[in-house]
């Protein structure tokens, strides 16, 4: 067996793969042959981000793509660099400095659950604003529809990447509404205890009882811990704010399946937690 082959299968033993990432050749024919030289020259492709869990521009570092992010502090990682990103805060509920129809295409993974509904929408009406027409927007984020079935079935084991100990309730709190879990350390309220939680569920609808969860989370204390998850996003919920923004031809994807070919590029996109994630696409 080659030290390749050794190398792949130790790899698939703990759930990674090894793949071949296309050259920066590759990638430019693709690139120039779909929307020409100059934008892609001018890096008119651009990766969302809230300043969540990973590195500046949410780890997509990409030679045709300029990242916008917020421009903090990262214990490692990648660090804004003004030469070549754009510094933007979401929860600033602010302009997008990009060009109004200028952008080919806008791609957001893992960060529309870190921010408000407020902002959410304001983000999908300013993607809408930089877009071309017939440009692409991609959204990647946790499907809560899989959450909330877990906690149904008290599947504890969805819950992966918590704690044993961590009661389920806990697990789906802090995955769509951090601050207001009686594990969160920084808020001065009380959290919401296990029992309150499947109250709220026996007594409202599905679509008010995570309502009143992300209604206990504060943007004062969102932009000062960023990791946390302060929204829920399902199919519907993420189709009406797209359309509440003006885009119209809406549709729910799959990892590595959009409509755009250089979005389909895996060790780029679509790469992270897919077996939790939303992917829906929007034209404008």
């Amino acid at each position: 067996m080659t030290v390749k082959a050794l190398i792949k299968k130790a790899l698939n033993r703990w759930g990674y793969d090894l793949k071949r990432i296309p050259s920066t050749a590759d990638e430019r024919d693709m690139y120039v042959d779909r929307f020409g030289r100059e934008s892609v020259e001018a890096k008119r492709f651009y990766t969302i981000s809230a300043g969540g869990h990973f590195e500046f521009g949410g780890g997509i570092n990409h030679p045709y793509w300029t990242s916008i992010d917020v421009d903090r502090p990262w214990k490692e990682g990648r660090r804004f660099n003004p030469s070549l990103d754009i510094a933007h805060d979401l929860l600033s509920v602010q302009p997008i400095p990009v060009e109004s129809s200028s952008a080919e295409l806008v791609y957001s993974g893992l960060c529309i659950e870190h921010i408000t509904d407020e902002a959410a929408l304001f983000m999908f009406k300013e993607v809408g604003r930089i877009l071309k027409k017939g440009g692409i927007v991609r959204i990647v984020v946790p499907n809560v529809s899989l959450d909330y079935r877990a906690f149904r079935n008290n599947d504890a084991y969805f819950f992966s990447w918590m704690p044993r100990t961590t009661s389920i309730e806990q697990s789906f709190l802090l995955h769509f509404a951090a601050h207001s879990s009686a594990l969160f350390k920084g808020n001065s309220s009380p959290g919401i205890s296990d029992a309150e939680f499947r109250n709220l569920f026996e007594t409202m609808t599905f679509d008010d009882a995570m309502n009143y969860c992300t209604s206990r989370c504060r943007v004062e204390i969102q932009k000062e811990q960023r990791a946390c998850h302060i929204n829920w996003w399902t199919a519907d919920k993420l189709t009406r704010f797209l359309n509440d923004a003006g885009f119209r031809d809406i549709a729910v994807s799959a990892a590595g399946q959009s409509v755009s070919p250089v979005l389909r590029n895996n060790c780029h996109f679509d790469n992270r937690f897919i077996q939790y994630m939303l992917f829906v696409e929007a034209v404008k």
